[in-house]
């Protein structure tokens, strides 16, 4: 019987801060239900710590609901379009601040489906015998890079961390079949310049191009074909077809997009675990984030066959076939906090305020609101 790799934790790291559709309001021409009709989000969150602190603690919470102890792994792999630093990686700091002295540690960037690459490299690891517990944690801290005045953007992001762990199992639950692509010819319908050495201190970048840009209407049209695409390929992997899904958690990229390869592909709405209303976009956080609130929610049981599938910046995209395995309870709890914080979201969100205020005719001077 062949090895497979088996989620056996699971944690999120929600912000306390909330940036509603009513904040957003006050920022530009926008208004509640004009981003529920495009989006599905009527709130997200906005961190007053970095990635890597989010990351921590939902690799903590992770590691607890695994009965796991650090150094017992064998990798941490961390999924992020936004880290901290470059140099060292989110994963080394983790692996420092956990005290998983036996782990090698790196990053993956795949924007948005970061955190299906991420397991894809994890569960071949696991099956080649190379590793045999994994800790796979996508962070965002989204907000950093925010022009809060372009709706077109600002409606849809927002920061949190999520994580699983994987090890190697013998049986029939596990990872089953991936697929993952990507079209680098469509990837200027997403650019960010500020994060790469073409930002650097030698060459820097006018104000307009630190903004992320995004060609929404674009990205629609290549977001539902490709996911539609990547599950067909998945699923026929696997020998399955719609029928035989339990449960689709897909990244919670927007609702028109996920209700569009919805419809393309046949699924039961109801099988289709969404969870974007209060969180937003949280790249390559948001599939286990999604994965920890559907067990919450008892939205997964033992032996379901579970599909996982993003799309993201690069552009790239990915799809997991899974079968969960025996539990889905925490055999333990991690009580850690992030620290608290009386900071209001005008406060946090003030330096992107002001750095991009000339983009809209604006004083940086001038009250933000």
């Amino acid at each position: 019987m062949s090895t497979k790799a088996v989620i056996t934790g699971w944690g999120k790291c929600i912000p306390p801060v909330e940036l509603t559709n009513a904040d957003l309001e006050k920022l530009s021409n926008t208004n509640d239900q004009w981003i529920v009709d495009r989006t599905g989000i009527k709130s997200r969150r906005i961190s007053h710590v970095g990635g890597t602190d989010l990351a921590e603690l939902a690799g903590r919470r992770a590691l607890a609901a695994a009965n796991l102890d650090p150094e017992e792994l064998d990798l941490i792999l961390v999924a992020s379009t936004s880290p901290d630093l470059i140099c060292p990686s989110v994963a080394a700091m983790v692996q420092d601040r956990l005290g998983a002295v036996n782990s090698a540690a790196f990053d993956l960037n795949a924007a948005c489906s970061g955190f299906i690459y991420a397991t894809a490299n994890a569960a071949g690891m696991i099956e080649s015998g190379f590793v045999k517990k994994a800790l796979v944690i996508g962070t965002e801290k989204l907000s950093g890079l925010m022009d809060y005045r372009d709706r077109s953007t600002s409606v849809l992001f927002g920061d949190g961390a999520g994580a699983a762990v994987y090890e190697a199992t013998e049986g029939d639950a596990g990872v089953l079949a991936v697929d993952i692509g990507a079209d680098g010819g469509k990837g200027q319908t997403m650019v960010l310049k500020s994060m790469g050495t073409n930002g650097n201190v030698f060459n820097p970048l006018l104000v307009e191009e630190m903004a992320l840009h995004f060609e929404g209407q674009a990205v629609f049209k290549i977001a539902v074909q490709g996911i539609a695409a990547s599950v067909t390929r998945v699923l026929e992997t696997a020998g399955f077809d719609s029928e035989d899904v339990d449960v689709v958690i897909p990244h919670q990229a927007n609702g028109r997009i996920v209700d569009a390869a919805t419809r393309l592909l046949k699924f039961d709405e109801n099988k289709v675990f969404m969870n974007i209303e209060n969180l937003g976009n949280t790249g390559a956080a948001s599939i286990p984030m999604a994965i920890s609130d559907a067990l919450d929610s008892n939205q997964i049981s033992p032996g379901d066959i579970v599909v996982l599938s993003a799309f993201g910046g690069g552009v790239t995209w990915g799809s997991i076939v899974l079968r969960w395995g025996e539990r889905t309870e925490r055999l333990g709890l991690h009580d850690g906090e992030l620290p608290s914080t009386d900071a209001t979201v005008f406060e946090l969100i003030e330096p992107n305020l002001r750095f991009f205020a000339e983009l809209h005719g604006l004083d940086p001077d001038d009250p933000i609101v």
